[in-house]
């Protein structure tokens, strides 16, 4: 294996696999493969992060405070946003590429052997598994996929483990269930007995899940309290107080970490060639996103953005959510591929229903590379691209060259 590219058509060959998301949707297949290959997920402490939204950023806050305490980490997260490479972390960076390239040619090979008919996501977190046992972490961070309770990142059991439970919104209800305490259940599903669980404030019926799942279980909990530091936007101030309450279990003292304002990951109100990228997904990321462009005095923004294919109500939330701030909006075309079974809606559809809902000036685009010229070609000084993780991850690979 020669190059990303290269693996990356090797691991594509898995999303056969993941013919339904509520299908598949189990911890069997890869509880019997991790058997198989040595149980690499028992082998490293973990710290396990779920929630709605703020997941991965208060996995990479996580990840920093560690680090800053003097523990060597791994970090893995799903989806990757520019490099496959993201997917496994060491020491607070990707693998550099020739690493990557080597551990998974050395493990694709066990997955053959196997014959476990894995997902595209069930390979990727077994290899980070593999990877963090091999190379040796003090602990490795982990971000669900989807979910909790069947999540592929629920294998890891250990009484040790730390968990980090973010904001618990409406989201993958077609697979979660549809009711907030059916979603709160899933994701309070990653804590086992005698680990901690540290829970963001939020809804008390999402509170009052946890709390009794935990005792249940035989976990302990604990609600983060306090807020993060002023230099941080308002949206990750909640992530950033989680993270160091996980982070100080997990190094056993009470960590005093800086703003970490540099941790946070790409994508996330992140500047980029003159544009603004914010990777909100779900009704809850987007109206976190304006109270954050609010505070920093934005009311207006020519707006780039699709979502990924959901029923009719959230698409609807969604677009509700994003309307107050968005004088234009620009709706591509673009495909979806990996961890998820599901397509982008159709731009003119999108653009039909925004229409529909309000929005005054619309405009849908056969692929991203127009969209983002047509963007960039907006009179209105903040110019914003949302919507999805995958869309803002192409965006940005396409604006750093």
């Amino acid at each position: 294996m020669t190059s990303l590219d290269e693996a990356q058509a090797e691991l594509l060959r898995f999303v056969a696999n993941t013919t339904s998301l509520r299908a598949g949707y189990d911890l069997d297949r890869l509880t019997a493969f991790l058997r198989a290959v040595g149980s690499p997920q028992d082998a490293v402490r973990v710290l396990h992060v779920a929630g709605t939204s703020g997941k991965t950023s208060t996995a990479y806050f996580a990840r920093a405070m560690l680090e800053d305490a003097g523990l060597r980490t791994g970090l893995t997260v799903s989806p990757h946003l520019t490099s496959l490479t993201e997917r496994v972390q060491v020491g607070g960076a990707p693998l550099p590429e020739r690493d990557f390239l080597d551990l998974l040619s050395r493990f694709l090979p066990r997955v053959a052997a196997a014959a476990v008919p894995l997902t595209y996501f069930e390979v990727l977190i077994a290899f980070a598994f593999w990877s963090f046992a091999e190379v040796g972490v003090d602990v490795a961070v982990v971000e669900t996929g989807l979910g909790g309770l069947l999540d592929g990142t629920n294998t890891v059991t250990r009484a040790d483990k730390v968990c980090a439970i973010t904001a618990i919104g409406l989201d993958h209800t077609e697979v979660l269930g549809e009711t907030l305490s059916e979603i709160a259940a899933q994701k309070a599903g990653i804590a086992h007995a005698g680990n901690d669980v540290v829970l963001a404030p939020q809804d008390p019926a999402a509170m009052a899940v946890v709390r009794a799942h935990a005792e249940r279980v035989g976990a302990r909990l604990v609600v983060a309290g306090g807020d993060g530091p002023e230099e941080l936007p308002l949206f990750q101030r909640a992530n950033w107080s989680v993270a160091r309450t996980a982070a100080s279990l997990v190094a056993g003292r009470d960590l005093d970490p800086p703003a970490l304002v540099s941790a946070q990951p790409p994508g996330r109100l992140e500047r980029v060639a003159g544009l603004l990228l914010d990777g909100a997904h779900n009704p809850q990321k987007l109206t976190a996103l304006r109270a954050s462009l609010a505070v920093d005095g934005v009311r207006s923004a020519a707006v780039l953005a699709n979502l990924l294919s959901a029923p009719p109500a959230k698409l609807d939330a969604a677009l509700r959510a994003l309307l107050p701030v968005t004088a234009h909006l620009i709706v591509p075309d673009f495909t979806v591929v990996g961890d998820l079974g599901k397509v982008s809606v159709p731009a003119g559809d999108l653009a039909e229903r925004a229409r529909g809902l309000g929005f005054a000036s619309v405009e849908a685009r056969p692929g991203l590379v127009d969209a983002l010229d047509a963007l960039r070609a907006r009179p209105e000084p903040v110019r914003l691209v949302t919507g999805s993780l995958y869309l803002v991850g192409r965006a940005r690979a396409l604006l750093v060259g």
